[in-house]
């Protein structure tokens, strides 16, 4: 059973916690609050203090991958155009750049899409 602690409204529970968004939005229908089927509702998870950190530093960590991944993404859709522009097929592109053709072709339409 998870314990639901709404701020500045009250308590509700839910017996699993895929459901606690939609039991927090019952209970702020019950209450009557005008816009409970679409206010933003952020659930701050509280396991136990040490599974709490593990789960923050892997959010972290995936962040930032996540950060780092859309940089080269830019970077080889940047290095895909410089090779095109140099006569390079997509086949020697996707050679060089350790990638999929079809991905040097995704990259190139990306690329074109944003200039």
């Amino acid at each position: 059973m998870w314990e639901l602690d709404v701020p500045d409204v009250g308590v509700t529970q839910s017996t699993t916690a895929g459901a606690a968004e939609e039991m927090v939005r019952d209970y702020l229908d019950c209450l009557g609050v005008a816009d409970a089927d679409t206010a933003p509702i952020a659930i701050v998870w509280h396991v136990a203090p040490d599974i709490d950190a593990r789960i923050a530093d892997a959010r972290a960590k995936a962040a930032k991958a996540a950060q780092l991944q859309a940089r080269a993404s830019n970077i080889n859709r940047q290095t895909v155009l410089l090779l095109k522009s140099e006569g390079m097929t997509g086949r020697d592109i996707a050679a060089v750049l350790g990638i999929s053709e079809q991905r040097v072709s995704q990259l190139a339409k990306s690329a074109g899409k944003a200039a």
